[in-house]
């Protein structure tokens, strides 16, 4: 095995990033250490020319975060392609929203919902803030899926989103490509 081949095998297993390939590995919650990896990352990533890859697999986390990691992507010169893994929920369907092509593997699964920022108890003006910065946060995601499920479902309707978004919605490949969730099933080639 070559001393770069090694080296490439050592960065990918400290910073879950290959570079031959261009692909970064991202999974667990949606925080600020998976922002951190992810700015690196795709910085460097895409000071290469050539597409990007991100295997992504996650519970979710912050939607603040997502936001941010959803700016990151879209900001990218590059094409950024995402194929989901295992289960990619809450706010890492907003991530999965960004990438240029959205890839769902076949054994894996959506789950899609309003979600919530923390609400502090403490003063009860902060807790209105809170309430009114997370109704906010929810046109934003609604923002995200719409146009992307219009493109698949042209009469498709905001009530009929926000109805979807007020419980768990979890979604099989089959189910996330009808509604315009993602664009294809399979691996990306």
């Amino acid at each position: 095995m070559s001393e770069k081949l090694k080296d490439y095998i050592e960065l990918f297993h400290s910073d879950r990033v290959f570079i031959p390939t261009k692909t970064i590995n991202v999974s667990g919650d949606v925080d600020i250490d998976m922002y951190d990896k992810m700015l690196c990352n795709l910085h460097s990533l895409d000071s290469i020319n050539g597409e990007i890859t991100i295997k992504l697999m996650t519970d979710g986390g912050s939607v603040s975060i997502a936001r941010g990691i959803y700016d990151i992507i879209r900001g990218c010169k590059n094409r950024v392609n995402i194929i989901c893994y295992g289960e990619v929920s809450s706010a890492g369907t907003i991530i999965l929203q960004a990438a240029d092509k959205r890839v769902m593997s076949p054994n894996s699964k959506l789950m899609l919902h309003v979600g919530s920022e923390g609400i502090a108890s403490d003063h009860p003006r902060n807790v209105d803030r809170a309430y009114t910065q997370n109704r906010v946060d929810e046109k934003w995601i609604e923002d995200v899926y719409l146009p992307k499920i219009k493109e698949k479902k042209k009469r498709y309707t905001r009530n009929q989103l926000k109805s979807m978004l007020t419980w768990d919605k979890s979604f099989d490949p089959k189910e996330a490509l009808e509604l315009g969730l993602i664009d294809e099933i399979g691996e990306i080639q």
